[in-house]
């Protein structure tokens, strides 16, 4: 009896370090042996990578004014899966966010084999950290960021826009979209069962932020530009008016303004012919704001004399059967005179004096018919017939801006010649730090002929006399075109330009202004359109502290 109690006692105690030992080996196993594996396993349920949104880069105007930037947000996104499992999680949700509960469940059922659906974009994060309080199984927040442009519809044409995932849509958003672009970060977090983050465990690669962008406009100039444009389209009952700035001695654009236009931080506006950017997208016929053009052209050639006389009588005359006409009959003028009162007759002289493929040449080598350079979206670069294809009547004719088509910006780019001595120079959206290359177009002499010629047209006699600013000698051109409708011209539809440069002395700004289609009896480009330029330059000089030069 004795020996089988001792017997039991070592069995049991045996059986007990046995028991012990298989412990120990497991407990080895466990966390010596199958650690890496358990862990890994482990991280696969609770450990999670979280993308960290980046903004993208301020958009600038040359003077550091703010006119794009991004703005902290974020959206509501469920697991459908997860999610339509429980009532009470989509009633609460829909009381937080304002929706019906029978739309958000009808949207839950419709997705629920779904592991990713966003209920609602681009809320107050106070707003989202509220609802993720809440712990709703299957409800999670996710932090962005939303583009905010504070001069709203001032630079909306120019700046363009982003989606609804900050992706550049149109403008300098679009165009430099990889330069503005943030590059993400990456988080390591723990969350729990239900989804939730417990947890920071470490930034895997910290988020960066996209690079600034100083633009050239003037965001001063440019409101001055929309809210006299905006005037102008309403007295005149105009359909559309768009307006170009220009630096005359440097070739950035300093304001780029349409009417009608948008607001980009209200995506309903976003659409239709609102977005337009017209000074780029639309073709016009130049009219006459081309003949300071061919005038230059000639008396670089040698084919006007600046005191020469030419008889415009009776007022009109007949190439190939087209009637090329004047206003009234001016008789006997000068080259200066055809310039001033806009002679069609005149012009129309000097031009059959010209090689038709001199005249298509100087067209090409100020840049019509061709792109800008500045490579935004819209933009139509217009259409001119070779010089071959030309008969007598088409080369007159476009020496007074008929038969071919450019945009605002093109006329606004070619106008440059004059303030720079005959030299063409390249366009620019950014600010520079140095004056770019040029091209040589006509001669210093024959720029300098014509840019006195343009400032006679703001004088009394001329056509521009309401561009007149006062301390300001001002050259400029007006421009009066019948709009084309089927291929036919059309008596009473116009658009009304000017083309203007001040101060004429020393020439600081180039600027071009169309109003279309203006329909309450006025529409010259001097009725029209200088007003227009004159109320704008006013103040631009003002911000430009651009010295008077003693206007007449």
């Amino acid at each position: 009896m004795w020996t089988w109690q001792i017997q039991r006692s070592q069995i049991v105690f045996g059986l007990l370090i046995l028991g012990f030992v298989v412990l120990a080996g497991r407990a080895f196993y466990v966390q010596v042996v199958w650690s890496d594996f358990l862990e890994t396993e482990g991280n696969k349920r609770q450990v999670r990578t979280l993308d960290v949104p980046a903004p993208r880069g301020h958009i600038l105007d040359r003077h550091g004014a703010v006119l794009a930037l991004s703005t902290p947000l974020a959206s509501i996104w469920v697991d459908p899966k997860v999610f339509s499992q429980h009532p009470d999680a989509i009633k609460k949700l829909a009381q937080e966010l304002g929706q019906s509960e029978l739309d958000l469940l009808q949207r839950i059922k419709s997705n629920d084999t779904r592991r990713f659906l966003f209920i609602k974009r681009s809320i107050l994060p106070e707003i989202a950290n509220q609802i993720e309080s809440l712990g709703l199984p299957g409800v999670y927040a996710k932090p962005e960021y939303k583009r905010y442009y504070p001069s709203a519809d001032t630079t909306a044409h120019l700046v363009g826009y982003t989606d609804i995932d900050d992706k550049g849509q149109d403008g300098i958003e679009y165009i430099y979209d990889g330069w503005l672009t943030g590059k993400p970060g990456r988080q390591q977090i723990i969350k729990d069962l239900e989804g939730r983050v417990v947890e920071f465990v470490k930034n895997i690669e910290e988020a960066e932020p996209g690079k600034d962008l100083v633009l050239s406009v003037d965001k001063d100039i440019q409101y001055f530009a929309q809210r006299a444009l905006k005037e102008a389209r309403v007295k005149h009952q105009a359909v559309a008016a768009s307006m170009v700035v220009l630096d005359a001695k440097t070739g950035e654009v300093l304001a780029l303004v349409n009417e009608p236009g948008f607001n980009p931080n209200n995506r309903a506006q976003i659409k239709g012919e609102a977005i337009r950017n017209r000074a780029i997208a639309s073709l016009i016929e130049p009219g006459s704001t081309i003949k300071p053009f061919v005038m230059a052209q000639a008396l670089e050639l040698g084919l006007v004399k600046p005191g020469e006389i030419i008889n415009t009588a009776p007022g009109y005359m007949n190439v190939q059967g087209h009637m090329i006409s004047d206003a009234v009959n001016y008789g006997r003028l000068k080259p200066s005179e055809i310039i001033q009162k806009s002679s069609n007759v005149g012009i129309a002289n000097i031009a059959r004096r010209m090689k038709p493929e001199q005249q298509w040449e100087l067209f090409r080598q100020l840049g019509f018919a061709q792109d800008l350079g500045l490579f935004l979206p819209g933009e139509s670069m217009g259409y001119l017939r070779h010089h071959s294809e030309w008969m007598q009547v088409d080369q007159v004719s476009s020496s007074f801006g008929y038969g071919f088509n450019i945009n605002l910006m093109q006329l606004a780019h070619a106008y440059t010649i004059f303030a720079n001595e005959g030299r063409l120079l390249p366009l620019s959206l950014l600010k520079l730090d140095q004056v770019p290359d040029s091209k040589q177009v006509v001669s210093p002499e024959a720029a300098q002929q014509v840019l006195t010629m343009l400032e006679s047209v703001t004088h009394q006699g001329g056509t521009g006399t309401e561009a007149r600013i006062e301390g300001y000698r001002v050259a400029g051109k007006t421009g009066t075109v019948h709009k084309t409708r089927a291929g036919q011209y059309q008596q009473n539809e116009y658009s009304a330009m000017f083309v203007g440069l001040v101060p004429a002395s020393r020439p600081d700004m180039v600027v071009a202004v169309m109003v279309d289609k203006p329909s309450r009896g006025v529409y010259g480009g001097g009725s029209v359109a200088a007003p227009v330029f004159q109320e704008v330059m006013r103040h631009a000089l003002r911000l430009r502290n651009v010295d008077p030069d003693g206007a007449l």
